[in-house]
């Protein structure tokens, strides 16, 4: 009787490639990974789901090369990632060599401190949450036009007090239905619309970009603006660009202290 050799291949990563301006799938032909300053082999059958097997389940820095987009280097922390489905979907930003799919206005600067930035389009109203379920980490959501909402990064906002809270699709149960990563903190109205987020790029000397997309009709996003442990957001119009669009609140001076009048002094 013949032996069989049985190899088995862990699947390690799968990572999807996203058009942050856009939200498109990216399929990922022609892209390239390194570690270490090593290439990295992903298995792709080019409908965008971007395999890693057989490595090990070990963190390390991963960095992407795309054609027509800016690289991208993140970490990999297993700990952060599902243990059955380990996904990171990663913001791919164009680097304006390609003809773009939409208009898009750049918001350039720069900002000391700044480590992070986001945007939301304040024209999304397509989509409105119903319910949240804190105990399963639930979301319900009012989605008439039956939109796939299919990516990992989303914010509920309030469109009242212009802020909102960034989300992470954990799981997609239905078109109205989805778990989250880290639940839901915001108090929320029937009103607060459920939005796709657009990542920006902060470099190493604190200058930024944020490529956001000319819709058409409400030309306003709402930007969150992240320092160290301090966020505050900022509405900006992008058919009124400024030369320096970002900048932190201005914060109160502090009132000078009152001297006690002679002889009232306390021990």
């Amino acid at each position: 009787m013949a032996d069989h050799t049985v190899i088995r291949h862990q699947l390690d990563l799968v990572l999807h490639l996203v058009d942050t301006t856009t939200g498109s799938l990216l399929t990922g032909v022609g892209a390239r990974f390194f570690c270490g300053g090593k290439p990295l082999h992903f298995l792709s059958k080019g409908d965008g789901h971007l395999l890693l097997m057989g490595r090990g389940r070990e963190d390390f820095r991963l960095t992407v090369e795309l054609r027509g987009y800016l690289p991208r280097t993140i970490d990999v922390r297993y700990e952060e990632l599902s243990e059955k489905m380990p996904l990171i979907e990663l913001p791919m930003i164009p680097d304006g060599s390609a003809p773009a799919l939409v208009q898009y206005v750049d918001l350039e600067g720069r900002l000391e401190g700044l480590s992070a930035l986001d945007a939301v389009w304040l024209g999304d109203r397509s989509c409105m949450i119903r319910d949240f379920n804190a105990k399963k980490k639930s979301l319900t959501v009012f989605n008439p036009y039956r939109l796939l909402l299919d990516r990992v990064f989303y914010a509920l906002v309030n469109p009242q007090e212009q802020v909102y809270e960034p989300l992470e699709i954990e799981e997609r149960i239905s078109d109205t239905q989805f778990l989250l990563k880290h639940g839901l903190s915001m108090e929320y109205g029937s009103n607060f619309p459920i939005a796709r987020r657009v990542f920006g790029l902060v470099r190493e000397d604190s200058s930024y970009l944020l490529r956001l997309a000319d819709r058409g009709g409400e030309s306003r996003w709402l930007v969150r603006c992240v320092m160290g442990e301090t966020e505050w957001f900022q509405a900006v119009d992008v058919k009124a660009p400024q030369e320096s669009p970002l900048s932190p609140p201005q914060q109160e001076p502090d009132s000078e202290p009152q001297e006690e009048p002679a002889g009232k002094g306390g021990m």
